[in-house]
């Protein structure tokens, strides 16, 4: 069956970060942008980095996961949220260190060093903003329903209302997600995208989606790009919702992680979004 999907853009597969937490960065933006903190934490070895804050494992030790994230990467303060697979986002200025947990939110952006903005994802699309130009950031948790709900484009529309980005000096990394052979899909998913519903279930390709709405968002195709890696095709390396329910792998959660280093110039303050 044909795959359903509209790609065309880069693909990168993210290398793993050195240190004892597993995780993946996209390796072109490690160099170009060196004040940037960018990845996907992985699954990990024995015992599994689950990072889930809602579930069968002990909090505790999902708290002891995270603070060694932040560790590991220098950040002291971290923001999370409670996602409910919509369009809303959040702003952070600072606070207080430690692990922030904001109401239902599916995107952060910030304009400010040391927060290190964060989402989970077990097959969903984590979505990297980055304006290069102002030094602001967004990070999008993205599901099928976030992406007909928008959310991409809520994103570019954030750094530009609060921070006076323009779609043209975006850079767009799609990470590591469920690819478009594994993730079939019935035709209510179709319809909500806004595509010809097929009469049977069939696969479709969210990170497809997700680079085709950027570039008609105005972001320059040669500034996007997709993570070649699967978190179903790859299950040994990431949890994935889909390969759990088919009892190929644990239950679990990576988070998608972005936040600007301390050091570089400081921005302008902003406020929650209420």
């Amino acid at each position: 069956m044909k795959q359903a999907g509209r790609g065309g853009v880069a693909r990168v597969r993210e290398e793993r970060l050195p240190g004892p937490v597993p995780a993946y960065a996209h390796p072109g933006w490690q160099t170009r942008f060196p004040w940037l903190a960018q990845g996907t934490t992985g699954r990990g070895g024995d015992v599994a980095f689950d990072l889930g804050l809602r579930g069968a494992a002990p909090v505790g030790a999902a708290m002891e996961r995270w603070q060694s994230l932040g560790a590991a990467l220098g950040f002291a303060r971290m923001a999370h949220a409670h996602q409910v697979h919509g369009a809303r986002i959040l702003a952070h200025d600072g606070g207080a260190p430690g692990l922030l947990l904001s109401d239902a939110c599916d995107g952060h952006v910030t304009a400010t060093p040391g927060i290190l903005l964060t989402v989970s994802v077990a097959d969903c699309v984590p979505v990297f903003l980055v304006d290069a130009r102002r030094r602001a950031v967004a990070l999008l948790h993205a599901g099928w329903r976030g992406v007909a709900a928008g959310m991409l484009e809520a994103g570019v529309r954030s750094l530009g209302e609060r921070f006076g980005s323009v779609a043209e000096d975006l850079h767009v990394h799609l990470g590591p997600s469920i690819c478009g052979r594994c993730y079939e899909v019935g035709p209510e998913v179709f319809r909500a995208l806004g595509r010809e519903p097929p009469s049977r279930p069939t696969p479709i390709d969210l990170a497809g989606e997700l680079a085709q709405r950027a570039r008609a968002a105005g972001v320059p195709a040669d500034r996007i790009s997709a993570s070649t890696r699967c978190t179903r095709c790859d299950a040994s390396d990431f949890f994935s919702h889909r390969a759990h329910v088919a009892g190929a792998g644990p239950a679990g959660h990576q988070v998608g992680f972005l936040g600007i280093r301390t050091g570089g110039k400081a921005t302008a303050r902003v406020d929650r979004i209420p």
